[in-house]
């Protein structure tokens, strides 16, 4: 047992051995080793939060994180390191041990010093592209930070760019389209391994061929969540839990427009806000948001949205309206979210597909099904919402009876009155065209709230089901489902005789560490996803499909609007099964 004096980092130790016994196979990795050298920086005159902040700083190489670690130790703290590298009790991973024991001078900074103890190092000159050395054949994969924010993308969605050749080496790896990146962009990088394991991740600031950094941070105002706390404090939070908010460091500055208070908030490694934030102010008060990073906009004078606390004033509900999901009630029961009346057209331009846009809300299944029938048949949305022109709208679904095979009409009646975001835009599902209450197209919405209130609750039907179900519940038709991986000519005549004869389809990914790995595919596991038709170029054969987000899509596929296509074999490998009515 190893004997360390240090008072915070046998704190720190402790809670590690704690999780041991509750998981015997843990192992201390990087990111562990990062909090040891935290606790033990106090010399340098840095708390250990500040500590930890400056080794994971974007662009921190490891050799820069070395050397901050050695200019802090104490004799004694030199001694309590090789007391957990050589006497403890939580076993360290290869990468772990390789690093601390650099920090102490017994060794190199791993054991390939051109890759360092993570596995990867890249160059500071990116201006052809990003370069650098890792294992031989192992593939680079990399996300702009900087750029991902205002799309759906966690920061671990990345892209394939290169490969590195027998050497190691590798040069010229670039994102692109919408990844592409700026001078001043943090990219986050990693290696992936013949063997499928990868390297630890690598945050580089690019230093391109332009001459300054031009691209401010982005901020995902729409992801910003206030609820009004105690004694004057407003509690903020991000309702996209392990999708950012912006660039990592991004510092970002909220004003309430009602005082003039303002305050500024430094975003972590991972682009979003320290736990427990807290602002000054009130229900109901209004925040403009202003963002920087470091380069752009240093006076936060260009905002990019505002921000409302509910609980201010109160919507005129004509109707009651279904429960929020159990993720947006506060512990008390209580909404986190207000409401506001939308008011515009129910539709505009008809019915599309592009019109459905999932929202907070983990229903993939039902805006992926809608989609799918506003593409095959838009008569059928065009029949079943109806404005009754008193502020409230009418949903006539369909309820089969098994025993006898026979339909009847189910008619919901809802109001237009939905769950708002503090930016302003609804919290579930949405229209593409406009976030305004009197702009925004309104019969996807209506159609999601008027299910959730016939269900039961946005509970009831938030927490995954079938495409197929939904199918029957709007069209009366049995819905039915085959094996994806089944007979590659079974499969294609199955979706090309549905698509022929207007019918809906949509597909099912397999679950999320199932038998497939979606990293860099561009395709999400767990997810469900409309097939909107097919095509066929002399003997390939393709599946057009929809991300039901309205984004997010494999990349080379054109706009980022969530259409794309895959040759039948690949969708055959990605997808689980396919959805569609008799």
């Amino acid at each position: 047992m190893p004997i360390i004096t240090d008072r915070r980092l046998a704190t720190l130790y402790a809670a590690f051995e704690t999780q041991k016994r509750s998981n015997p196979s843990l192992k201390l990795g990087t990111e562990q080793a990062l909090q040891i050298l935290a606790e033990v920086g106090d010399r340098s005159g840095w708390s250990a939060s500040k500590a930890l902040t400056e080794l994971k700083k974007p662009g921190m190489t490891q050799a820069q994180q070395i050397a901050f670690a050695q200019k802090g130790l104490s004799a004694g703290e030199k001694k309590d390191l090789a007391q957990i590298l050589d006497a403890g009790t939580v076993p360290l991973e290869a990468s772990a041990k390789q690093f601390l024991e650099a920090v102490l001078g017994r060794t190199s900074p791993g054991g390939n010093t051109d890759i360092g103890v993570n596995g990867l190092t890249v160059t500071t000159d990116q201006a052809s592209g990003l370069s650098g050395k890792t294992k031989a054949g192992a593939t680079i994969e990399a996300i702009n930070l900087s750029q991902s924010p205002v799309g759906r993308y966690h920061n671990d969605d990345t892209f394939v760019i290169g490969k590195a050749d027998a050497s190691g080496n590798f040069s010229g790896a670039k994102l692109q389209g919408d990844m592409a990146m700026k001078e001043g962009d943090v990219i986050r990088m990693r290696a992936r391994y013949a063997d499928g394991t990868t390297s630890d991740w690598v945050n580089v600031k690019a230093n391109t061929a332009e001459t300054s950094d031009t691209r401010n941070a982005q901020v995902a105002v729409f992801r910003i969540g206030l609820t009004a706390g105690t004694g004057g404090a407003i509690n903020v939070e991000n309702i996209n839990e392990g999708r950012p908010i912006s660039e990592p460091g991004a510092k970002v500055q909220f004003t309430n427009l009602r005082t003039g208070e303002k305050q500024v908030v430094t975003l972590d490694g991972e682009g979003t806000f320290p736990k427990n934030l807290q602002l000054k102010g009130n229900a109901g008060d209004n925040f403009s948001v202003a963002a920087s990073d470091g380069a752009n906009n240093k006076d936060f004078r260009v905002t990019v949205g505002n921000v409302t606390v509910p609980g201010g004033t109160t919507t005129g509900d004509i109707l009651p309206d279904p429960a929020l999901h159990k993720d947006e009630l506060n512990t008390d029961g209580t909404p986190k979210f207000g409401k506001k009346t939308f008011n515009g057209p129910l539709f505009v331009n008809g019915v599309d597909s592009g019109d459905v846009q999932q929202g907070q809300l983990g229903n993939c299944y039902f805006p992926a099904a809608v989609a799918a029938i506003a593409k095959a048949n838009p008569d059928v949305i065009n029949n079943m919402v109806k404005a009754n022109g008193d502020g409230t709208y009418t949903v006539t679904f369909k309820e089969r009876d098994w025993a006898t095979g026979k339909t009847k009409d189910v008619p919901v009646r809802i109001d237009g009155d939905f769950y708002a975001r503090s930016w302003g835009g609804p919290l579930y599902g949405h229209s593409s065209n406009s976030g305004e209450t009197s702009k925004m197209e309104m019969w996807f919405p209506l159609v999601e709230k008027a299910y959730a209130q016939w269900k039961g609750s946005y509970n009831t039907i938030g927490n995954g089901g079938s495409s197929a179900d939904v199918f029957e519940d709007f069209t009366g038709a049995q819905g039915k489902s085959i094996n994806a991986a089944g007979s590659a000519d079974n499969v294609w005549k199955t979706i090309t005789t549905a698509i022929d004869a207007k019918k809906p389809v949509a597909a099912g990914t397999h679950d999320d560490g199932g038998p497939v790995n979606y990293a860099n595919t561009g395709v999400y596991g767990d997810h469900a996803y409309s097939i909107l038709g097919y095509e066929k170029t002399g003997t390939e054969r393709y599946v057009v499909l929809r991300n039901p987000w309205g984004e997010s899509e494999p990349a080379g596929n054109g706009a980022n609007d969530g259409v794309f296509k895959l040759k039948l074999e690949e969708f055959q490998k990605l997808y689980d099964n396919v959805m569609y009515t008799n």
